[in-house]
């Protein structure tokens, strides 16, 4: 077999290879698509019991945090944070700490709205989801859904996605590490 032969086979076998991983891949994404939209159904109805707490003579366990101020060239922005949260117990020191769950933050660009969603999972608080709305430059509505999983990350946009995956992420660490700031201090 001379060298051409082998190098032409190598190919053929990497172009097989790479053709059938996407389907398996995929059925992989379906399934954890299907845990994280359970998830978040889960984290909805906690987040619906938590607004009746206090009805039923329970501590609500959530935090809003309102911002006003200009951004130069946009003008007046108001930011409202909100933090969904449970209490745990650290594995290391088992002492208290609080665990976001989920974070809904809204805020406007001059006269563009935003509203965003982040779904977290477990007492390290991975993100699992990020869901973005806001008007679109057209008139209309942009909405972005990143679903973040052990195989990969799922994206589903429809018209312009205002961010990325990465940057979506990042976000999500920033609020939940000024959470962390604000809740779970060392004294």
């Amino acid at each position: 077999m001379t060298a051409m032969t082998r190098s032409f086979i190598t190919i053929i076998a990497l172009l097989i290879a790479l053709t059938t991983m996407p389907s398996h891949a995929q059925e992989m994404t379906k399934a954890e698509i299907a845990g994280i939209r359970a998830a978040y159904s889960a984290a909805k109805e906690q987040i619906e019991r938590n607004s009746h707490a206090q009805e039923q003579n329970v501590p609500r366990s959530d935090m809003e945090i309102v911002s006003h101020y200009v951004v130069p060239g946009c003008g007046p922005t108001e930011e409202v944070i909100r933090y969904y949260f449970t209490l745990g117990e650290d594995p290391v020191l088992g002492t208290p700490v609080y665990n976001t769950y989920f974070i809904t933050r809204s805020y406007n660009v001059a006269a563009r709205k935003f509203y965003q969603e982040f779904l977290f999972d477990g007492p390290e608080c991975e993100l699992l989801f990020f869901y973005q709305r806001n008007d679109a430059l057209d008139g209309g509505a942009d909405e972005t859904r990143y679903y973040y999983g052990k195989s990969g990350i799922h994206k589903a946009i429809k018209g312009t996605a205002e961010l990325d995956e990465v940057f979506a992420a990042r976000t999500a660490d920033e609020l939940k590490n000024a959470f962390n700031l604000l809740m779970n201090k060392d004294y």
